[in-house]
C-alpha cells in the first residue's frame, strides 16, 4: 500500500509539473486573436498563393509549445509572377518584402529579418513571430524557403512535420507531446550556448519513445536515456528536403549534451528509486 501511495504521490507531482508547462485557455485566446490578425495583415499586403495564403507552422501548431510562449511560426505562401518568383527574386529580397508588409500593418515595432524569417515581437502578449515567405515548389508538394546563410531557396515541407508529430504521439500513448515538453522546458533553462534547438530534440523524441510507458516516470527516463544515445547522430530533416536539422551541431557539442541527458536521466533514475523505497520527501526533492 506504501509503494502505491508513494507511486501515485510522485505521479501526481510529476503530472502537475507538466500541466504548468501548457498554455492556459487566456494564453490560448490571446495567442489565436493575435496570430489571426497579423496573418490578415499580411494578405491584405502581400500578393499570395491562394491556394495556401499564410498557415501556422511550428511548435505552436503541432502543439509542443510550452509556457511562456516564445514565439509562434508562420508560414506566407506567396504567389508566383514575373515579379515574384524563387528563380528571379532573391532570398533576402524575399525577406524584405515581407518585413515592409510587417513594417506597414505595425508602424514602430521592429520587423527584423533573419536567416529564413522576419521576427516581429508584441509587448502586450510577449510573443514574437516568426514569419517565414514561400513559394509552392513545383517539383514536389513542399515549399521552397529563403535561407541567407546558404545563399538559395531550400525545400522544406513543415505539414510533412506536423503529420509525422501526431503519429509518433499516438504511437506513444499520446505521451510524447507531453514529455517532450519537460525536457524543453529542461532545455530552455540552459545556458544560451549549451542549448539544442527545440525542433531537433522533437525529432530525436520521435526515434526515442516509440511506445507507451507505464507511468510518466518511466516514461521520462525512458527519453533522457534515449536521447543521450541519439544526440550523438545526425538527424535529418523528417520530410527528407531540407538540410539536417542539427547540421551546425559539432562533435563536441555532441557529447556535452549526451553528459547533460545523462545526468538528468540519473537523477531521474535516483527519485523513481527513492520513491520506490517509500522516501517520498527526498524523491521529490
Amino acid at each position: 500500500m506504501v509503494d502505491c501511495e508513494v507511486d501515485v504521490q510522485i505521479g501526481q507531482a510529476m503530472h502537475e509539473f507538466i500541466s504548468a508547462l501548457e498554455l492556459n485557455d487566456k494564453e490560448q485566446e490571446d495567442a489565436s486573436a493575435q496570430h489571426v490578425r497579423l496573418r490578415e495583415g499580411l494578405t491584405q499586403r502581400l500578393d499570395l498563393d491562394p491556394n495556401f495564403l499564410t498557415f501556422l507552422t511550428g511548435s505552436y501548431k503541432r502543439r509542443t509549445a510550452i509556457r511562456p510562449l516564445k514565439d509562434i511560426d508562420v508560414f506566407c505562401v506567396l504567389k508566383r509572377s514575373s515579379s515574384q518568383d524563387s528563380g528571379t527574386l532573391t532570398p533576402s529580397a524575399a525577406l524584405a518584402r515581407v518585413k515592409a508588409a510587417l513594417d506597414a500593418a505595425y508602424p514602430g515595432k521592429a520587423a527584423e529579418p533573419q536567416n529564413r524569417s522576419v521576427n516581429i515581437e508584441f509587448t502586450g502578449t510577449g510573443i514574437a513571430y516568426d514569419v517565414v515567405p514561400a513559394f509552392a515548389d513545383q517539383a514536389g508538394d513542399g515549399f521552397l524557403i529563403p535561407d541567407i546563410g546558404a545563399g538559395s531557396w531550400i525545400r522544406s515541407n513543415p505539414r510533412v512535420h506536423e503529420a509525422k508529430s501526431v503519429a509518433a504521439n499516438e504511437a506513444a500513448g499520446s505521451e510524447l507531446k507531453p514529455l517532450t515538453k519537460a525536457v524543453k522546458h529542461w532545455n530552455r533553462q540552459l545556458p544560451k550556448a549549451e542549448r539544442l534547438r527545440s525542433f531537433h530534440i522533437e525529432i530525436m523524441a520521435w526515434d526515442v519513445l516509440r511506445s507507451k510507458h507505464e507511468n510518466r516516470g518511466s516514461g521520462l527516463l525512458a527519453l533522457y536515456r534515449g536521447l543521450a544515445t541519439r544526440v550523438l547522430t545526425a538527424t535529418a530533416d523528417p520530410a527528407g528536403l531540407g538540410p539536417d536539422i542539427d547540421a551546425d551541431v559539432g562533435a563536441k557539442a555532441r557529447l556535452d549534451a549526451q553528459r547533460r541527458f545523462t545526468a538528468v536521466a540519473d537523477k531521474i533514475q535516483e527519485a523513481l528509486s527513492l520513491a520506490a523505497e517509500g522516501k517520498t520527501e527526498a524523491a521529490h526533492y
